[in-house]
């Protein structure tokens, strides 16, 4: 996010020799810019700027003013914005409104190492922390994630009421707003938070537990996803029976209970993700058990337009999963009602051929007939470096089917000794799993290359060897101490 070529390292910010009245006077006497000319040409009342220059004591200058005089100088957006910060806080008192409004300014500039110095000071006096979380809410909700992500990371850092809402939300969603496609970065990410996670409000709770699992389940770490999904609804039974007690009693709920998506949603995915870890596991016979707890939630009550699309989605997902299911069992006659299905519902194609493929290779099947009917998107999938959006799957749960389909189309391509077109999917798949960050793709891929070396062109060595030096380099940049303490 930092956009900061020409500011020096915030920690080492200090007093300037001169102060910033100082350094726009002589910018002026440099360019012979009078007063009169500076008011005239920046829009600032000729009063209230001779007012900002002779005041006594001086007082910091407001930050659009700065960047009105600024422009008129000829000067880039942000001019002396390094010791803004300083000047600021040389009188020992705070004015949050204006630290508010260049705070504000520095988001839309993205000079995070600014806001960063800026809360570090503000953070001295540890009275304004609800105005940093106010702030950060205010951004949260006007969609700027990744902006309001030094503010609560500020609030997590300093809070002293370790166990305030505040800091358990502030957790939740500095963790919301760092999720993307790097898969170590969300685990990191989710190590953070989840052992905030049972102190959220209910509704915060549901979305922050979803979101746990969803990351686990990219890293295929199946029993953190087991456990995040029975959370949910062991959690989900204790909200819809205290709607129905509220109900019974004749008690209006006081402020409604909103979440992100209907809570029939929470409700049929904590069964589909158990199912699916389950899947993953190789407990083929244990997952389709849990198919049955959301083929059909039409018994779900206050079922609104909302409610009925999940609804509707989830018997979408119980028939492709009974089909995946049997499929990975080794049951490959229903192939033909399967690829019907997709026919009929060909956005799931994606994550229906990665388990095709999957079970094709574990029993050696013969699935010529099967890559045919999906050339068209094999085509595409290999051929194009992006991948599309999907109107339920997140972004990186795309990216990461698309690395491992890659992986598996490459494994069948190896198996049938169609060397070259094999190791460009692993190729791809490598590429696709070293962007997402997925190190036991990254070793699969390495370990098929290698085994395959002698099969490979010259011109894919020399693409293998592009990447892992890459990884590599990657690998000894983590290796680097963030601070070398002095030897004593």
């Amino acid at each position: 996010m930092s956009n900061n070529k020409n500011v020096p390292n915030p920690s080492s910010l200090v007093k300037p020799i001169a102060s910033i009245l100082t350094l726009i006077e002589r910018e002026m006497e440099q360019q012979n810019v009078t007063m009169h000319e500076l008011a005239q040409q920046s829009g600032i009342n000729r009063g209230l700027l001779s007012a900002i220059f002779t005041s006594i004591p001086s007082k910091p200058i407001p930050v659009r003013q700065l960047d009105l005089i600024g422009k008129v100088l000829g000067q880039p957006s942000g001019w002396l914005y390094e010791f803004y910060v300083t000047e600021c806080f040389a009188s020992g008192k705070t004015h949050w409104k204006q630290i508010k409004n260049f705070l504000l300014r520095c988001v839309q500039l993205e000079k995070e190492d600014l806001i960063t110095a800026t809360l570090n000071q503000i953070m001295e006096e540890p009275v304004h922390i609800q105005d940093v979380f106010t702030l950060a809410e205010s951004l949260f909700a006007q969609g700027e994630w990744k902006a309001s992500i030094p503010f609560y990371r500020c609030i997590c850092e300093n809070e002293i009421k370790q166990h305030s809402e505040r800091l358990a939300t502030s957790h939740y969603k500095w963790f919301r707003a760092r999720l993307g496609t790097d898969l170590k970065e969300n685990h990191e990410a989710a190590l953070k938070f989840a052992p905030y996670r049972k102190r959220l409000a209910e509704n915060q709770q549901l979305d922050g537990l979803l979101q746990l699992a969803n990351v686990h389940f990219n890293l295929q770490q199946w029993d953190k996803v087991i456990q995040y999904a029975d959370e949910m609804k062991a959690l989900l039974t204790i909200i819809l029976f205290q709607k129905k007690e509220r109900a019974r009693r004749g008690i209006n709920e006081t402020e409604p209970f909103t979440t992100e998506r209907h809570l029939v949603f929470y409700y049929g995915q904590s069964f589909l993700l158990k199912g699916n870890a389950l899947e993953w596991m190789g407990n083929y016979e244990q997952a389709l058990e849990y198919i049955a707890g959301y083929e059909d939630l039409r018994w779900f009550e206050d079922l609104n337009d909302s409610g009925w699309t999940e609804v509707h989605k989830f018997e979408r997902f119980a028939e492709a999963n009974r089909y995946n299911l049997n499929v990975l069992l080794g049951q490959f006659d229903c192939l033909p009602e399967y690829l019907t299905f997709l026919d009929k519902y060909p956005e799931e194609w994606l994550p229906s051929l990665l388990t095709i493929m999957n079970a094709v290779n574990r029993f050696e099947y013969e699935a010529d007939e099967v890559l045919a009917h999906f050339k068209d998107q094999i085509d595409e999938l290999l051929t194009n470096d992006s991948w599309p959006a999907h109107v339920h799957y997140q972004e990186v749960f795309q990216r990461d089917r698309y690395a491992r389909l890659c992986y598996e189309l490459a494994k069948y391509c190896l198996f049938h000794h169609q060397h070259q077109e094999g190791i460009d999917r692993l190729l791809k798949a490598l590429s696709h799993s070293i962007a997402l960050s997925n190190k036991n793709l990254i070793i699969n891929c390495a370990a098929y290359f290698e085994q395959y070396r002698n099969q490979a062109l010259a011109e894919q060595k020399a693409r293998y060897e592009h990447f892992m030096k890459g990884v590599i380099e990657d690998a000894q940049m983590a290796l680097i101490p963030a601070s070398i303490e002095p030897s004593l």
